[in-house]
């Protein structure tokens, strides 16, 4: 698994052409993340939520059968108003095909009805958050060698207590149950896809998304406008409050030399 950088998937095809190659959906949600941001539709996002349902059903069709993809994305066109035109079209050019031309990334690479079918982890999240953990065990940026071998050691005694349980069939809980639940109904749309409710299945998995980086991208926007506006402010402060006081001394000083 790799981003969507054009020169990686270059390269991956070019020297690893026997494997499966896929993209992260969370990058592949925040390409469309950031196009709704280019194309001036944050606002429109954080309030119409029909449009917000259409723009995530986009990214639905990353759960769909990859020969209904095409069809479905026919019918989340025909959803959206006239101002999301760009929008569509860079997703059309850069994700479905236009005419006779391909995409810029394959169905199978954004794709990933597959893995959901099969449940196979869609990131890598479960590695970074043993890296992350890890991390904050050794609790230092520059362990000694003494040091990290002993939380390796420690590390090694813990995984092999959970390959116990998982051999046992215990429930290890890597995931907080709201994620856990999440994966289960996305497992269960997934699995439960009929060709003839493409339309509905699209608005279902849509509802199970969220795209986070609109929020946050609007409400960090405010936060440097806000800033701005309160350091103009107590700049324009500070420098009336220093001119005053150049003017006290000055007259201090004038005083000061009449009574001299």
């Amino acid at each position: 698994m790799t981003d969507f950088e054009t020169g990686t998937i270059k390269s991956v095809k070019d020297m690893l052409s026997n494997i499966l190659h896929k993209g992260y959906l969370f990058h592949f949600s925040q390409a469309v993340c950031r196009q709704v941001r280019s194309k001036g539709l944050t606002t429109k996002y954080n309030a119409d939520e029909v449009f917000r349902l259409n723009v995530k059903q986009l990214i639905a069709l990353a759960f769909a059968p990859l020969d209904q993809i095409i069809t479905g994305f026919d019918l989340i066109c025909d959803q959206f108003d006239n101002d999301a035109d760009d929008l569509l079209e860079y997703f059309e050019k850069t994700c479905i095909e236009t005419d006779r031309k391909k995409p810029q990334f394959d169905h199978r690479i954004w794709n990933i009805h597959d893995r959901v079918v099969a449940t196979v982890p869609r990131p890598n999240n479960s590695v970074e958050g043993w890296h992350n953990a890890f991390a904050d065990r050794v609790a230092l940026s520059h362990p000694t060698i003494v040091k990290l071998g002993e939380k390796i050691r420690r590390e090694q005694s813990k995984c092999q207590v959970d390959m116990t349980k998982i051999l046992q069939s215990h429930d290890i809980k890597t995931k907080k149950a709201c994620y856990r639940k999440l994966d289960e109904h996305i497992t269960r749309l997934a699995n439960s896809f009929d060709p003839t409710q493409l339309d509905q299945f699209l608005k279902n998995m849509a509802a199970n998304i969220t795209l986070w980086i609109i929020f946050i991208s609007s409400f960090f926007s405010q936060l440097v406008h806000y800033y701005v506006m309160y350091y103009s402010q107590t700049k324009q402060i500070l420098t009336h409050q220093f001119l005053s006081f150049n003017k006290k001394e000055e007259l201090i000083k004038k005083e000061d030399a009449m009574n001299g």
